[in-house]
């Protein structure tokens, strides 16, 4: 009986054909993980969207005082603004040609919330300034009125099948903890430039109008969101990619724009200064963070 228990076991010195050979871990999602159809459908949308808006704002700003849902002016708000549509192409392009995970993700949907909300109530507050008479324009409050409800549904039913929170990589502590700090900071900024926008426009290296302070206040309360969510909620390296590589994308977008609209500039004294600090803070985190998840994602053999 003994013996012949023994023998289901390959010897040492067996064959190499005899010995069992162990099975690779497979890095594809289960179901439960995968992102669902109609949230891929929903961030092609969203791509589609946010290339037509960055590349007309980024590329051609001076037309935004003409052919957009309001006039932007000078050229510097249009650009600043699709600085913000074109890292959202990074962020989207990534999860429909990239991602199969729900949780590369997860962290994207409420800082998509809250820029909705933000230019949503900005529309609201500043309603005479916006052409009614422009279709887009209705294309504009269409989306941002009802982004929070779509997000919300597709939200509930990728969570409602998500598998539990892996524990959290202690390797990702500095990055969480600079998030976190970074977040606050633009939380708190980006609160102050909405609820006082006259007053902090003041602080401003280029000129803002009240619906344009408060537009630019949208997004990096987006960015502040996907910074303190990055803080609370990453645990896996490849959850860092898409998050970090949007701010990326959008930092540096937005450090060009002082060398491409020089003349929209105001001065170059400690307001552009602590400006591009603040930016440059943001690049730092953001090259530190791929820097750190990238290689930890080749030798775990992670996808996102």
């Amino acid at each position: 009986m003994f013996t012949a228990k023994l023998a289901t076991f390959p010897s040492p010195t067996a064959p190499a054909s005899m010995r069992r050979r162990p099975t690779r871990r497979s890095t594809a999602p289960s179901a439960d993980r995968r992102l669902h159809g109609l949230s891929r459908a929903g961030v092609i949308v969203l791509l589609v969207l946010a290339a037509a808006n960055g590349a007309f704002l980024y590329l051609l700003p001076a037309q935004a005082e003409a052919h957009y849902a309001w006039a932007i002016v000078p050229p510097i708000n249009a650009a600043f603004l699709g600085a913000g549509y074109l890292a959202g192409t990074v962020a989207t392009a990534l999860v429909v040609f990239a991602t199969r995970s729900w949780r590369s993700l997860r962290v994207l949907p409420l800082p998509l919330v809250v820029l909705a909300l933000g230019l949503l109530a900005a529309t609201l507050l500043h309603a005479e300034r916006f052409r009614w008479d422009y279709p887009l324009t209705w294309v504009w409050t269409a989306v941002y009125a009802g982004v929070p409800i779509v997000v919300a549904v597709l939200w509930h039913r990728q969570e409602r099948q998500a598998a539990p929170a892996p524990a959290p990589d202690p390797r990702l502590r500095p990055l969480r903890l600079a998030s976190a700090i970074l977040g606050i900071v633009l939380i708190a900024g980006a609160i102050a430039l909405f609820a006082a926008p006259d007053a902090v426009a003041e602080l401003w290296p280029w000129p803002l109008t009240e619906l344009l302070a408060r537009a630019v206040a949208s997004w990096y309360a987006l960015i502040g969101t996907a910074l303190l969510v990055c803080a609370w909620s990453l645990r896996r390296p490849a959850e860092a990619v898409i998050p970090y590589a949007t701010l990326a994308a959008w930092s540096l977008l937005l450090l060009l724009l002082p060398v491409l609209h020089p003349a929209d500039v105001l001065g170059y004294g400690a307001e552009l200064g602590a400006w591009l600090a603040v930016q440059l803070a943001l690049v730092a985190v953001a090259t530190y963070a791929l820097a750190v998840a990238i290689p930890l994602m080749r030798a775990a053999d992670e996808r996102l």
